[in-house]
């Protein structure tokens, strides 16, 4: 079986980076808190400062690789029967969600989304919801309708 086709919006990858700088942050004003705490109780301040900068290292080495792995293997495709979803950095999912199923389909935006004019459509089944994470605003909103209306007909078969 061929991969889907269709590719996520390139501007996620600025939403990846700006993710990853948020808990660069976080952990930076975390570690600098455990730090002076540690210090005022006369603890061991060198111990706290390893491990932060063990965490930030994580952190760095995640957003150098992550975002651009991620956005290459990212796919997904719509046909009449089903949604095709295939994405993953070190383990590659495959999730094939027949449009019978689906119960419910929505967009949403968050913050680091709504600032580059992306959205995500997520996917609702009885057990389980599937997420195209980014794409521009009106191919989202056109790919929540069709999977919406691709779902009714599918049930209207049935």
């Amino acid at each position: 079986m061929e991969l889907p086709s269709h590719r996520l919006d390139p501007r996620m990858l600025r939403v990846w980076y700006a993710s990853s700088l948020a808990l660069i942050a976080g952990t930076v004003a975390a570690g600098a808190v455990a730090a002076l705490i540690a210090w005022q109780l006369n603890g061991p301040v060198s111990v706290v400062l390893v491990i932060a900068a063990a965490l930030l290292a994580l952190e760095l080495g995640d957003m150098a690789i992550s975002p651009r792995v991620e956005y290459a293997t990212w796919r997904y495709e719509v046909t009449p029967t089903e949604v095709d979803l295939y994405h993953g950095v070190f383990v590659k999912k495959r999730a094939i969600v027949p449009l019978v199923r689906v119960q419910h389909v929505e967009t949403k935006q968050g913050p680091f989304l709504k600032a580059n004019g992306l959205a995500a459509v997520r996917i609702s089944t009885a057990g389980e919801s599937f997420e195209i994470p980014g794409l521009a605003e009106d191919d989202a909103n056109v790919l929540r309708d069709r999977v919406a209306e691709l779902a009714r007909l599918a049930k209207e078969d049935v």
